[in-house]
């Protein structure tokens, strides 16, 4: 009797240490529901009640509020992102850690079904103001309010086009260009926006599109940053900031592969720079820049259109054509659409400049952007005033909107080589001239928007600039810029069909 009294409670104990997981885990669960003030979304929590007192998940309510966290399954220890320190969180210990402070539930986490649960009420009391989200409970309604922290990125949307991808990212205040940074490592693009507070619900919804395989956000103290995962590697991409958005502009790094082609020689060709379209700016009614003398800019460039034209049938293979062969008036829109036309590979639109300061002399080249500084503003719009002489500017009307620009460059697959050109172009004009380079800009030239191929636009010397006028006025300087020009397009030329298969 004595010996089953003694083995009797031992029994009792090592039943309660066995199957008390089982029991625990066998007892009613509930779920609580959970609400997002101002969303239609809703979702769910699991928890248990353990003598009175509600038990949520710690995984589930990381995943309704979007919290980055990391685990350590050895000592059961689980690392969330607070607003501004970290939350260690280890199972049936009350002292939760909060950066360097340590807080004491009135019950520790316990586990169940090897997950860790929490105790609802006294953890949001405890550990609420430091959560990443604001968290308060109805008990009556079991409904768990989730608001995130304001935020002003609200939404990421990736748009694939045949050219390339664009990606919106939506932000309900306006950040300028120094306020955001982008960096692109393997198959990692990484966008840092300084200043961001990120909607992580609303972002971790956006679906991945075309070539971006997955959309991962992090929120810093003092930046936000959206990382996208691409499938294949991208030739260049570019940010763009404006009022309501941050638009991504990506381009595939493939020009051209034999597997590709259906027919290679006849495919081929078409990716060849096999003819160029000159543009002589100006022309007919338009005068353009009329220097001291009275010397015309439409003059010069026809000139050295005409120069170049010659100087490249000569030294190439290739096919020019000429949005204008003599003095007449061709509108802008429809120069850039006779080289569509035409299937142009290259466009080449050719200037001569002017400036209220006399003193400003030397050469430049634009391609299509967003202007940066304030002479690429003032040179667009004074190349952008000749509509003025047009019998309709309806068309044009829209070009004067930043997101039309934005949009005309994120359809262009051919950005970084307009800008490759321009530079090359730059370097050669130099090297033959000896002016002042004054470097690659970005405008929103109406004449380069909507081409189907690289163009640039070259401002070759300032009429207003006594220096440069007399060198205008001269055959050998036209001759110069001429051979200049040839020089470094069939130089561009070599070396963009390196990359076709």
């Amino acid at each position: 009797m004595i010996q089953r009294f003694i083995l009797y409670p031992f029994y009792v104990f090592f039943g309660l240490i066995v199957f008390a997981p089982l029991i625990f885990s066998a007892e009613a669960s509930h779920s609580i529901s959970v609400s997002y003030p101002g969303k239609t979304k809703t979702d769910q929590i699991a928890s248990v009640e353990r003598e009175g007192i509600v038990y949520i998940s710690l995984e589930d309510l990381i995943r309704v509020t979007d919290t980055k966290y990391f685990t350590n399954p050895k000592n059961r220890k689980w690392v969330l992102k607070g607003r501004s320190e970290n939350i260690k969180v280890t199972e049936l210990n009350p002292f939760i850690l909060v950066g360097k402070d340590a807080y004491q539930l009135i019950l520790p986490p316990i586990d169940v079904d090897n997950h860790p649960y929490v105790p609802l009420i006294h953890f949001l009391q405890t550990i609420g103001p430091f959560f990443s989200a604001n968290l308060s409970f109805n008990p009556e309604q079991r409904l768990l309010l989730v608001e995130q922290a304001p935020s002003n990125i609200t939404a990421v949307h990736v748009e694939d086009r045949a050219n390339g991808t664009l990606i919106h990212i939506l932000t309900t205040k306006p950040f300028g260009d120094s306020d955001v940074s982008s960096s692109y490592n393997k198959d990692w693009l990484n966008i840092t926006i300084y200043g961001g507070q990120l909607d992580t619900l609303e972002i971790s919804a956006n679906q991945p599109q075309g070539i971006v395989n997955r959309i991962v956000s992090f929120q810093f103290d003092k930046s936000a940053q959206i990382s996208l995962q691409l499938s294949h590697k991208i030739r260049d991409h570019k940010v763009y900031a404006q009022q309501d958005e941050v638009m991504v502009t990506l381009w595939s790094t493939d020009k051209l592969t034999n597997a590709d082609l259906k027919n290679p020689k006849e495919d081929k060709k078409r990716w060849l720079i096999d003819r160029i379209v000159l543009d002589p700016g100006h022309g007919g009614r338009d005068p353009g820049a009329v220097s001291k003398s009275g010397m015309k800019e439409k003059e010069i460039t026809l000139d050295i259109a005409k120069r170049l034209k010659d100087l490249l049938v000569k030294k190439s293979d290739v096919e020019v054509l000429m949005t204008r062969e003599n003095d007449t008036y061709v509108a802008l829109n429809d120069r850039t659409q006779f080289a569509n036309a035409n299937n142009g590979k290259l466009f080449i639109s050719i200037h001569a400049n002017a400036n209220t300061n006399q003193k400003i002399h030397g050469f430049s080249t634009y391609i299509l952007g967003m202007a940066k500084t304030e002479q690429a503003r003032e040179v667009a719009q004074l190349e952008n005033s000749v509509i003025e002489l047009e019998e309709s500017q309806e068309h044009y009307q829209e070009y004067q909107n930043a997101s039309y620009i934005l949009n005309a460059i994120a359809q262009s697959g051919y950005m970084k080589d307009s800008e490759n050109l321009a530079t090359v172009v730059n370097n050669s004009l130099k090297k033959w001239t000896k002016n002042p380079n004054l470097g690659v800009y970005q405008a929103g030239f109406y004449v380069l928007i909507g081409s189907a191929m690289p163009s640039i636009l070259i401002e070759t010397g300032f009429l207003s600039n006594s220096y440069e006028e007399r060198l205008l006025k001269t055959r050998t300087f036209r001759q110069k810029l001429a051979e200049a020009l040839c020089e470094s397009i069939l130089e561009f030329k070599k070396e963009y069909e390196k990359g076709i298969g």
